[in-house]
């Protein structure tokens, strides 16, 4: 019985033609218009949370429990190796790596300007941040090399090249005066224009030497595969570490980010509101035409020995093959123009690509490929469906069969 309603119900679709095909290019372009509104919206947070947190806190963070209220290398930790590797063991974890952060004034003939200094381990960084792909001039530093990799933007302003030597002034442990020559092996170009303006990479041994930390660190850092998952993982690190360390997560250390990103998310979601609502009306709108049109035939079949439910099973059955298909081919649709701009950036210019670069961003739209995006976007048409067809459920509950016959 169950397959002969959808049979009716699918043949009553195609009754109409052209009633159909619009009520299913409706439900297409809204598939498609919300889930490209979604892919920008977190696209630009995905890359503006790497941008900040993959080349600088990390997605995780071990450090002295004074730290971060101080961020002096007076507040330093022991690497702990065997931590590491416990922390590597959990399937969100891509890899744990030591960091060493530092200040200090970068000079180059009669220029200077402050800098950030990161000491790194180059290989594993490398796997994360693919600081190699970025390099546009010279090669990577190694763990034996006493020299250090600068940004572009700050080679420019100190007139540098490969093969020339860097001055850094610095405060080290304990207020130790620091101070070093370092041959300039590569220049790289930061994704963050505010980083690609300060930033220098070195070696972990370089960075501790020239800071006299020793084998400390300023703090671990964990990678891992989705930055909205760090919560288990932090309290797991918790539950292995001493009271005199403390672990944060990204939202933690960049609050103004954080809360940047919720507030223009809820924003997102007040517009997808509005774009459901407009759809919601228009399959109700559909729905309610179509039960108009049909009273006398529901008369009829009536009539003929099916009951007010199975006229209703045929009505539900329609709604849902309306979004079904509607929400397949938008998909269809949708995913192969999100997937181009994925790997082909849109560029931007003007006044745009200015407040961009001011907020420290990449002057391009950036979209995200996350599953999730697309197929929310086909769960709330389908819930739309059920609610319009708890209306017509209704409607044709209502209806006095004896005066349809007579429509």
């Amino acid at each position: 019985m169950k397959t002969k309603l959808i049979v009716i119900a699918w043949r009553n679709l195609w009754r109409n033609k052209r009633r159909t095909l619009i009520t299913m290019a409706s439900i297409v372009f809204s598939v498609f218009f919300a889930s490209v509104m979604r892919s920008l919206q977190e696209g630009s947070y995905d890359k503006m949370i790497d941008n900040l947190v993959k080349f600088y806190t990390g997605y995780v963070q071990v450090q002295d429990s004074g730290y971060w209220n101080e961020k002096t290398l007076d507040n330093t930790i022991e690497e702990d190796t065997s931590l590491s590797r416990l922390t590597e063991k959990l399937p969100d974890v891509l890899l744990v790596t030591p960091r060493i952060e530092g200040y200090g004034l970068a000079a180059s003939k009669d220029k200077s300007k402050p800098v950030l200094v990161l000491g790194i381990d180059p290989e594993k960084e490398d796997k994360i941040i693919k600081l190699s792909r970025k390099i546009i001039k010279g090669s990577a530093v190694n763990d034996s090399d006493e020299a250090v990799m600068i940004a572009e933007g700050l080679a420019g302003y100190l007139d540098l090249q490969t093969g020339d030597t860097l001055v850094i002034i610095s405060q080290g442990y304990h207020g130790v005066s620091a101070a070093g020559k370092f041959p300039v092996k590569a220049i790289f170009r930061h994704p963050s224009p505010e980083f690609n303006n300060r930033m220098i990479f070195c070696n972990l041994k370089t960075a501790q030497a020239f800071f006299y930390l020793g084998n400390k660190v300023t703090s671990q850092v964990v990678m891992v595969k989705d930055h909205y998952k760090v919560a288990h993982i932090k309290h797991f690190i918790e539950k292995h570490i001493p009271e005199t360390l403390r672990v944060m997560t990204w939202d933690e250390m960049q609050p103004e980010m954080d809360s940047m990103i919720k507030g223009d998310r809820a924003g997102g979601i007040v517009m997808l509101l509005v774009l459901y609502l407009v759809i919601g009306f228009g399959i109700f709108g559909t729905a309610m035409m179509m039960i108009n049109e049909r009273k006398k035939e529901f008369g009829v079949v009536n009539s003929i020995g099916m009951t007010k439910t199975e006229i209703n099973l045929v009505l539900l059955i329609e709604t849902f093959l309306l979004g079904i298909i509607g929400v397949i081919a938008g998909l269809i649709i949708t995913i192969p123009v999100i997937w181009y701009f994925y790997l082909n950036p849109v560029p931007l210019t003007g006044d745009m690509a200015k407040a961009m670069i001011e907020y420290g961003l990449e002057p391009f739209y950036f979209v995200s490929v996350k599953s999730s995006i697309f197929l929310n976007q086909g769960g709330i048409i389908l819930i739309l469906c059920f609610i319009v067809s708890c209306f017509s459920m209704i409607s044709v509950g209502r209806m006095k069969m004896i005066d349809a016959l007579r429509s």
